[in-house]
């Protein structure tokens, strides 16, 4: 902790500055570590959970609902065929739909990817509890004596070695940044001259304003909106059933229409 009576020549004013500008910087880091953690190993873990648990539900009743639409779309061009009194074009038919509802394909073939991806991520090996509480421990205190925001004087060879810890923290490589603790000198405590001290404190406050209105609303955006209820077991299989009711309304539609279908390509006229 920083001792303030090392610094006989402030006045009081600037003690108190001084003083509020070290728990600023402890709150802005803080948050900042906060909102990077949330961005770099929560989403894309509740993102990977979420497609898993609820969006490969939905990725089915996405197909069946397409399909659906191709069939009664299908069904109407075979349709003026018959009002003609002509014998239905059935390739001519199906090229039509075929380009018709191409994006829906494409969209169909990039969920199907993204489920594929959640399920390898979640099947990867996760940080133990221990390991997570280190990694988030040594980035706090790096963000702390490293971040520029914070720390105005930093040199070249400082702001570079930020860079490589962000790296490290976003690809959970803890050995790295226990190499980047090791190499800070943990026991200096850097802060702004004294005249600078106001325009710090307004710059950190400002920033951290933002920072927080960040994160408000990241935790109202996928995927973080639905982190509490991923946790909920109920509120999934309730998902899950509602997903399965949805599913086997379309296969019954889709199972008449696509008798009607038949009908409609084999007619003749007369």
């Amino acid at each position: 902790m920083t001792s303030y009576s090392t610094f006989p020549d402030l006045t009081p004013e600037q003690k108190e500055l001084r003083a509020l500008y070290e728990g600023l910087k402890i709150e802005f880091s803080e948050l900042f570590a906060l909102k990077n953690e949330m961005l770099s190993h929560q989403a894309p873990f509740l993102t990977s959970l979420y497609l898993e648990l609820i969006g490969r539900k939905l990725y089915e009743v996405y197909c069946l609902r397409v399909e659906l639409s191709k069939l009664k779309q299908q069904m109407t061009l075979l349709q003026a065929y018959v009002n003609r009194n002509e014998t239905p074009d059935v390739m001519s038919v199906y090229k039509k739909i075929e380009h018709q509802f191409a994006e829906y394909q494409k969209k169909i073939e990039e969920e199907a990817q993204q489920l594929a991806a959640a399920r390898e991520y979640l099947k990867g090996s996760f940080l133990t509890d221990d390991e997570s509480k280190e990694l988030k421990s040594m980035y706090y205190t790096i963000v702390k004596r490293l971040h520029p925001d914070i720390n105005p004087d930093l040199t070249d060879e400082q702001k570079e070695l930020f860079v490589k810890a962000q790296a490290a923290y976003e690809l959970l490589d803890i050995n790295t940044l226990r190499l980047i603790i090791l190499s800070l000198d943990l026991g200096k405590t850097d802060a702004p001259k004294a005249y600078a001290l106001a325009e710090m404190v307004a710059k950190l406050t400002e920033n951290i304003i933002t920072l927080k209105k960040q994160i408000d609303a990241l935790k109202q955006e996928f995927p973080h909106v639905f982190s509490e209820k991923l946790k909920d077991e109920d509120w999934v299989k309730k998902q899950q059933e509602n997903a399965d009711k949805e599913i086997e309304n379309f296969k019954t539609e889709i199972e008449k229409y696509k008798q009607y279908v038949t009908l409609l390509e084999e007619w003749k006229p007369a």
